[in-house]
């Protein structure tokens, strides 16, 4: 085969490499302009997260995810279908899903055995314990020797124990199947806590009589539970704006813009950032494929993050869960966006 042949075929080969490539990349954002809505998977069973709202729609911290990247796409929050995801095999078989939040912690199987992507984290969740504030338990050792009642799904039971036996501590589990369950054991003193996700608890609480008023969550976290929105491997554009709309989203609450006051942000801050963040200096937009103005369209439409937790799920909710982890890293937490520019 002669040099000149070796180079065309080579030539074409790359050619056509990159002709499949291309929509690969920006497909998934041209489809979605193309029908109109962007299509997110949730699965409305926890409330704070993604609940019926009462109006034939939904509500919740997983729902504003969702909201946040068709206003950053559309201008919208409302450009918006939602659909049940019971499981990530949904989001890797129904290619007309774009995106599923819906309370599912990141781990390396789910990404890599499905040809998934997380984006950044949107909730720091974990195993917790909740407990009636008239027991006077303040700590999770003083559950020493105590029935524990716990969720029964997934490791939750084993999560405890080996917390207890890591402790020196030692417990009766008591699986419980839903937490109606769980608050007759509360009540009649059968159980002393109740274990799960505390984004569960939290939903729990609500439900039960009393409250936030008559029940706490204590402070330990037993596992490592990181909520996050997933995508599919090859929608690179795609992953790019709803990752960067979670940043827009804890850069504004960082920064101290609301959707009550950014109309003024830009000329109460008249640093460059801001005003990149604002739209007023081009560039953000365009490195995305978006117009200048989509951080504005989200904050104006959704809310930072703040707003967003305590409507959701903190002490502006029913849920009043606190913000823990989940306070910006100015603050200890762990909440930090890289830099908009």
């Amino acid at each position: 085969m002669s040099t000149k042949t070796t180079g065309l075929m080579l030539f074409l080969v790359l050619a056509l490499g990159l002709l499949g490539a291309g929509p690969a990349a920006a497909g998934r954002l041209d489809g979605i302009r193309a029908r109109g809505v962007l299509t997110c998977g949730i699965l409305p069973a926890v409330g704070g997260f993604a609940a019926d709202d009462g109006k034939g729609g939904f509500q919740g911290l997983d729902v504003d995810t969702c909201r946040a990247v068709a206003a950053a796409i559309f201008g919208s929050p409302d450009k918006i279908k939602f659909v049940i995801a019971q499981n990530v095999q949904q989001l890797k078989d129904a290619d007309a899903i774009d995106i599923v939040a819906r309370r599912i912690t990141w781990s390396l199987t789910r990404a890599t055995t499905n040809g998934l992507m997380f984006g950044p984290i949107t909730f720091y969740d974990g195993q917790g314990f909740m407990v009636p504030k008239k027991s006077g338990i303040r700590g999770a050792k003083q559950l020493n020797g105590k029935a524990v009642c716990v969720q029964a799904v997934e490791a939750h039971a084993t999560s405890v124990a080996e917390y207890f036996k890591a402790s020196g501590l030692s417990l009766t589990a008591l699986p419980v199947p839903d937490n109606a369950q769980a608050e007759r054991a509360l009540k009649s003193g059968a159980c002393a806590a109740y274990s799960a996700d505390v984004s569960w608890l939290g939903a729990a609480r609500a439900a039960m009589a009393g409250g936030s008023e008559a029940y706490d969550i204590l402070p330990e976290l037993i596992s490592k539970e990181p909520l996050a929105p997933l995508v599919r491997q090859g929608d690179d554009q795609f992953f790019e704006i709803v990752r960067w709309s979670i940043f827009a989203m804890i850069a504004a609450e960082e920064r101290g813009i609301t959707s009550q006051n950014i109309d003024g942000a830009g000329t109460a801050h008249r640093d460059v950032e801001t005003k990149q963040f604002m739209g007023e200096v081009a560039g953000n937009g365009a490195a995305l494929g978006l117009a200048e103005n989509w951080a504005y369209n989200i904050i104006k439409t959704v809310g930072n993050y703040g707003e967003v937790f305590d409507r959701n799920v903190g002490r502006g909710s029913p849920i009043k869960l606190e913000r823990g982890l989940n306070r910006l890293w100015t603050e200890g937490g762990l909440m930090y966006a890289p830099r908009l520019r």
